[in-house]
């Protein structure tokens, strides 16, 4: 097992726990126990039906999907805590992907004005990205994550076992977001690339070598996250660097379902290269292609839709898109520009 730490600025800490299995999660329970916690739990509808027997927790199944991911479903889990007549002592415990671990967060986060969170993400986006680093958020007359807060879950456990359950294809879809570390960082992109393209899930030692991406990943961000925990700007374009892709990738999520969201970053990447007039932008296009997924802006999107999306970005300051682009691998700016200066 491998663990990661951490720590802020603002002395706010989270223990990130990655494994091949779920062996150590009873032993983090136990020491849950010992300190007399109440745990509950809020755990995806379909996560339950095959796990539900690993949290044998109060719990609440909710149905986790982007329509859903709404200010609407936090009031239902308040009122359920309440109804369960958790205390401030308890810990609210997310399991299940990104939508999940949102809006637990963002319920933990201003229930009694806070209560303790943790995590067990099921997915590869939600393992590699939407349970670290705090930020949570549910969406708004369909726009992505308008309303949310910055709050560290006290840990962390990611399970590669989990992601035994997927096919090829839905675990590939996820890749996206971690090909965007490696591209951040400048490292591993050309070893991951490669080795998803190569390699598939009944690959003689695929988990384990995803165990190591996994671990790579999040101590990327994590480092990024250290340093400017709330996108301050801290050393320069700080934790809005994890930004690379998003702005594109949410307005294609808002403008066509069409996509999950680790594959409208993907083609967020692209667009993103294609701005900062990357020579890598190639590169990018074939590991994704070989991947088996998008990397072409739609065509029953227009140029005016993406425009009107992206001017409801919550990034935007005085008019203007903050628009982080990629020159090159390990190479990354944010450039402030006029709708009409961006390319599509």
């Amino acid at each position: 097992m491998e663990k990661i730490t951490l720590r802020t600025p603002h002395h706010h800490q989270s223990d990130i726990f990655i494994d091949t299995d779920f062996t150590h999660f009873n032993t983090i329970m136990q020491k849950i126990n010992a300190d007399e916690r109440s745990v509950f739990a809020i755990v995806d509808e379909k996560v339950d039906e095959l796990y539900g027997s690993r949290f044998p927790f109060p719990k609440m199944t909710i149905k986790a999907d982007e329509a859903h991911k709404t200010l609407e479903t936090v009031e239902l889990i308040l009122h359920w805590l309440m109804g369960q007549g958790a205390g401030r002592e308890a810990l609210l415990l997310g399991v299940g992907g990104g939508v999940t671990t949102d809006v637990c967060g963002f319920a933990a986060a201003i229930y009694k004005r806070g209560i303790d969170c943790a995590f067990v993400p099921t997915t590869l986006l939600a393992m590699i990205d939407a349970s670290i680093g705090g930020k949570n958020g549910v969406n708004v007359l369909g726009f992505k994550n308008m309303a949310g807060t910055v709050r560290q879950p006290k840990w962390v456990f990611a399970s590669c076992d989990f992601l035994r359950s997927f096919s090829q294809r839905a675990l590939y879809k996820s890749l996206p977001e971690m090909f965007k570390v490696f591209l951040i960082k400048g490292e591993y992109f050309h070893e991951a690339a490669d080795f998803f393209a190569k390699n598939d899930v009944n690959a003689v030692g695929f988990f384990e070598k995803m165990q190591f991406f996994i671990t790579e990943a999040v101590r990327i961000k994590c480092g990024v996250v250290t340093a400017d925990e709330f996108e301050e700007g801290r050393g320069g374009i700080g934790r809005r660097i994890l930004n690379l892709g998003h702005t594109f990738a949410h307005a294609i999520e808002h403008c066509t379902a069409r996509y999950s969201h680790g594959e409208a970053v993907g083609i967020g990447l692209v667009e993103a290269a294609k701005n900062g007039h990357c020579d890598d932008i190639q590169q990018i296009e074939n590991a994704l292609k070989a991947c088996g997924l998008p990397y072409q802006l739609p065509g029953e999107i227009s140029v005016a839709e993406m425009k009107s999306a992206i001017s409801q970005d919550k990034k935007n300051t005085n008019g203007l898109v903050n628009l982080i682009v990629l020159e090159a691998v390990g190479k990354i700016r944010m450039q402030k520009t006029t709708m009409d200066e961006i390319i599509f």
